[in-house]
């Protein structure tokens, strides 16, 4: 009878690590990176990637709603530009706001930028007048009726809720990292009130936490309020019935009205059609200096620069262009500045759509070199195919937003 011998195979020495890794092959696989290189791979994907990740895991879900990793994503991505416009305004057609938004331009001599459909909200329009969408650390706001809506490009994200008053702004307190909004409840129509009455609205968990008054000395809002820094700036004139201009300092963190700026008379000469820009880190205003009284156009504009808040000291530069914009007042054309890029530039931008699939430009000026460069945003309703796809019509309104902050945070 033969016999059958086998060779037993040689032990296999088995690391602690392998051993950890076969012991779990009927489990799930968990490869644990360090903090750093999650953070460095998770911050190069668009927010919107990001969202969708937010349900692979628990772990993931946790990382990317810290306040630390939104922080994280705020800084290392480089700041949009943010275009918002509406569908016919004033028109019986279906009312849509409609976000994009683009990389701003990497050298100070590009011609042409291109801007992304980022969402659309539909119900939503934006009236002829003075009204602009103003970006704040990531959300840009709107009004429409007497909900307010806020909204962030990169998640998607919407929130509206009820204000008592049109004349609501939205404002970040960077210390606590929390926004708030102002509103009032006196309204610009109430004879000769005794006191001014706001309510300051502070959002969370997906909508309002809570809300509270505070009274201030009677005035007469003119202006959209503008977050610099922490602190909500908008014109008036005050006392209530006089014509003494002045800017309403709120103070966003404490939630007080801080102060009254003196404020020259030219600044708010165009009273609700003011550019209020932030400049070089200082509140500043943008005042065209038009041929005639009532608006038609210009060729040169006043700089206003709010020096030193405390003192209320103003310093004030003049600039001409090589070209004239138009400046008319109601209905007609318009061009506004809503602040700087980050080389100091001022932007010029359009309030209204240049026409049916026409080309949207906007201006760069240069304040050192006084040199003016006419820059094309591709992708801005320019084409038949886009005004045909979504059934826009007649004058549609738009504004300008630069340097906005890509954010993944919530509210």
């Amino acid at each position: 009878m033969d016999t059958v011998t086998t060779r037993s195979p040689a032990k296999r020495v088995v690391t602690h690590h392998q051993k950890e890794v076969y012991e779990s092959r009927d489990k799930k696989l968990h490869v644990l990176l360090p903090y750093d290189m999650e953070v460095e791979t998770l911050t190069r994907l668009p927010g919107k990637s990001l969202m969708k990740f937010l349900c692979v895991c628990k772990t993931w879900y946790s990382l990317i709603r810290s306040q630390r990793f939104v922080a994280s994503y705020c800084a290392a991505k480089p700041s949009r530009f943010i275009v918002a416009f509406t569908n016919n305004a004033g028109g019986d057609d279906p009312k849509r706001l409609f976000i994009l938004s683009g990389e701003e331009e990497t050298s100070s001599s590009s011609s042409s930028l291109v801007a992304n459909l980022d969402m659309t909200i539909p119900s939503v329009t934006l009236p002829h007048g003075a009204y602009k969408y103003f970006s704040v650390h990531g959300f840009i706001t709107c009004f429409e009726m007497s909900n307010f809506i806020i909204c962030n490009p990169s998640t998607g994200q919407v929130i509206t809720f009820h204000c008592k008053a049109p004349a609501t702004s939205l404002g970040y307190d960077p210390v606590d990292d929390q926004f708030k909004a102002l509103t009032h409840v006196t309204s610009n129509y109430d004879h000769n009130p005794s006191v001014m009455v706001h309510e300051v609205i502070t959002l969370g968990r997906g909508g309002v936490v809570s809300r509270t008054q505070l009274t201030s000395p009677p005035y007469y809002r003119v202006t959209r309020g503008r977050c610099i820094n922490g602190f909500m700036y908008y014109g008036a004139y005050a006392p209530w019935e006089s014509k003494t201009p002045v800017f309403v300092c709120f103070d966003v963190r404490h939630e007080r009205i801080l102060s009254f700026i003196t404020t020259p008379p030219e600044v708010l000469v165009w009273q609700a059609f003011t550019s209020l820009i932030e400049y070089k880190g200082k509140p500043a205003v943008v005042v065209p200096n038009c041929l005639r009284v009532s608006g038609s156009s210009f060729n040169c504009f006043n700089l206003w620069i709010l020096e030193d808040v405390t003192k209320h000291e103003w310093s004030k530069q003049t600039f001409e262009l090589p070209l004239y914009f138009p400046f008319t007042l109601g209905m007609g054309q318009r061009m506004i500045s809503q602040g700087t890029n980050k080389a100091g530039e001022i932007i010029f931008s359009p309030t209204t759509l240049p026409g049916r699939a026409k080309p949207f430009y906007v201006f760069y000026f240069n304040p050192d070199t006084k040199s003016t460069r006419r820059v094309r945003i591709h992708g801005v309703a320019d084409t038949e195919e886009f005004w045909s796809r979504y059934g826009l019509t007649g004058i549609c309104c738009v504004s300008f937003s630069p340097q906005h902050n890509d954010s993944i945070a919530f509210l």
